[in-house]
């Protein structure tokens, strides 16, 4: 079986990036912005995978961040990883719906998996949790407010990383049948 560094290579580069996109959010923008609510940086990395992957690497590599994302967080891991996968499902029934390649979509997906990322959370945390998480209505629409803000700059990022560590293209132009 030959093993495909470059695959790999792009794993362990993105696995780096969320670890710095998680640090930022966590502790680096509390330190220069006060008590704003930090944008969802880990979420474009996650929008990114999905639609920029196929739907089983898509998924591991998704489940693998959130793993990584329990350091940064009191979640409890049921409740990462059926958000992450609730989120996936829809971002991907929406790729396969309407996809165009570019920033702009991008851009759009991730304003509109904030939004559903708080409503899977809040819903979940209601359905799962003992003391389920509170509304904090305003702490959350500025999250979605600077999240796809970020994300125009990330896009960028990412692709980039992607055009130097793969050796076949694995943007995946439409959806998968389901």
């Amino acid at each position: 079986m030959k093993i495909r560094w470059n695959a790999t290579l792009n794993f362990l580069i993105f696995l780096a990036a969320l670890l710095v996109a998680a640090g930022i959010q966590s502790t680096l923008w509390f330190q220069f912005f006060g008590n704003v609510p930090a944008p969802l940086l880990w979420l474009n990395l996650i929008v990114y995978m999905t639609l920029y992957r196929k739907p089983f690497p898509a998924i591991f590599m998704i489940y693998a961040m959130g793993a990584i994302l329990l350091i940064f967080t009191a979640m409890p891991l049921k409740m990462m990883l059926f958000s992450l996968l609730i989120l996936f499902i829809l971002v991907y029934g929406i790729k396969s719906r309407v996809f165009w390649s570019g920033a702009g979509y991008y851009t759009i997906m991730c304003g509109f998996s904030a939004v559903a990322y708080h409503l899977i959370y809040f819903f979940l945390s209601l359905v799962m949790e003992r003391n389920p998480a509170s509304f904090e209505i305003v702490d959350r629409l500025v999250q979605i407010i600077l999240t796809p803000t970020f994300a125009f700059l990330m896009y960028f990022v990412l692709a980039r990383i992607d055009k130097v560590t793969q050796d076949e293209l694995v943007h995946e132009p439409g959806g998968f049948d389901l």
